[in-house]
């Protein structure tokens, strides 16, 4: 049984697409890849958790394309894009004549994934009222578009993702409870690239190889040594999304058959050294020191600004005045 399990994991790795992001075979992408395998056999939501950049969008076509669903659509869209007064034609689409300039018929994110699989990137962002109409769908499976009379259903796997702490956002009351626990059928995390650095060539080969072949009549270049080892000892902030752009630049701007550490952005943004220049007045001190809490509240908010407001004790709105002011 687990010799049969390891061949299914194998054949995973050979026939699955690296250009997603999954490439390697680190402890940390074996183990993911092994759970996605799992998961993909079943109809239960999933959500993804992970930084921003480390592929959970790839994540979430894996589990589709191993999946009984692999030949019905897989529909993405953001959580971010349901905002404001359009988000019900979005979600449920709407019928000729529904409002005024509605000529036709267009369905929605549900219509759409019928027979696939409805992937809701970062729904951490989605408003409230529109997580009450998807928690509804989820629960009894009917919706309306708008401006017909006719129940419809869709047969869809939900796949969610976030960046941010979920359960923090339940206990301040912005995101709804029973929608979090029915997302959370089950739970996968996608590591960031820092803990995966023994992946870095294998998707690094990769991702030059395809900008590659979107360079027409130019011969593939390879890492020189250097380069390599820089890739190897960054950090990668951005993770596998600010790999695969550094190394799309690097291959469009090399001229040669090698691409040196010199093509590699993230080292040229190093900062320079401060340079003393005496006592700093305390107003400039005390705005240092804003910036530096609000920076922190960012970065451990993983970039979520709401987040990081109740981090800092200040309403959104405060902390969108601080930060314009002190980009000033």
């Amino acid at each position: 049984m687990e010799q049969e399990h390891e061949n299914a994991l194998a054949d995973l790795l050979k026939h699955y697409p690296v250009r997603a992001g999954l490439a390697g075979t680190s402890p940390a992408v074996t183990m993911l890849l092994k759970k996605i395998r799992s998961l993909a056999r079943s109809n239960v939501p999933v959500l993804l958790v992970g930084e921003v950049g480390s592929g959970k969008e790839n994540a979430a076509r894996a589990l589709h394309l191993n999946s009984d669903r692999s030949a019905g659509p897989f529909v993405a869209e953001a959580g971010a894009a349901l905002q404001g007064g359009l988000f019900l034609r979005q979600l449920f689409g709407h019928a000729r004549g529904a409002f005024t300039g509605a000529t036709n018929t267009v369905p929605g994110l549900f219509d759409l994934a019928d027979g696939g699989t409805l992937f809701l990137d970062e729904v951490g962002e989605i408003p409230l009222d529109a997580q009450a109409c998807l928690l509804r769908v989820l629960e009894c499976g009917e919706y309306r578009a708008l401006g017909s009379p006719h129940l419809r259903r869709s047969d869809f796997r939900l796949v969610a993702s976030t960046a941010c702490n979920l359960s923090a956002l339940v206990s301040t009351g912005l995101f709804r409870r029973e929608l979090y626990f029915r997302l959370r059928g089950a739970r996968l995390t996608v590591p960031p690239l820092r803990e995966r650095l023994a992946d870095i060539p294998a998707l690094a080969e990769q991702f030059i190889r395809e900008a590659g072949e979107s360079t027409s009549g130019a011969e593939r270049p390879e890492l020189s040594r250097s380069a390599r080892q820089a890739l190897q000892e960054y950090g990668w902030p951005g993770n596998v999304r600010e790999l695969r752009n550094e190394l799309r630049q690097a291959v469009a701007l090399c001229d040669g058959r090698q691409i040196e550490t010199s093509a590699f952005t993230f080292l040229q943004d190093v900062p320079p050294p401060p340079v003393s220049q005496g006592p700093k007045p305390l107003r400039h001190r005390i705005s240092k020191a804003e910036a530096d809490a609000i920076r922190d509240a960012l970065t451990a908010a993983h970039g979520n600004k709401a987040e990081a407001a109740r981090c800092l004790g200040m309403t959104r709105r405060t902390l969108y005045r601080r930060m314009r002011k002190l980009e000033r």
